[in-house]
């Protein structure tokens, strides 16, 4: 129930992972947990970009800031890259 109402958050599986972690929760737990849910993490990702910057990005420097604001939000490289090439594809 937890990683269900962080991803309702927009939040990804490196951070939900992290929290999970400073909670207490073994390693093996977590994994688990992660793995049990069937998400898109890559669609996620997309959804919360979309969510928060309603226009892909037009310059290098609006797409560090996005790449920077996913990173933060706890995905991982490819999910990243990922969701903005999807981001783009989506306004083509």
């Amino acid at each position: 129930m937890f990683v269900r109402s962080r991803i309702s958050r927009g939040q990804g599986p490196v951070r939900i992972g992290q929290e999970l972690r400073q909670r207490g929760i073994p390693d093996e737990t977590v994994r688990a947990a992660l793995a049990g849910v069937e998400e898109d993490w890559s669609a996620v990702a997309r959804a919360v970009l979309v969510r928060q910057f309603r226009t892909p990005a037009a310059d290098m420097k609006t797409r560090a800031r996005q790449m920077r604001f996913l990173e933060y939000r706890g995905f991982t490289a490819a999910q990243i890259r990922s969701a903005l090439k999807g981001a783009a594809d989506d306004t083509d």
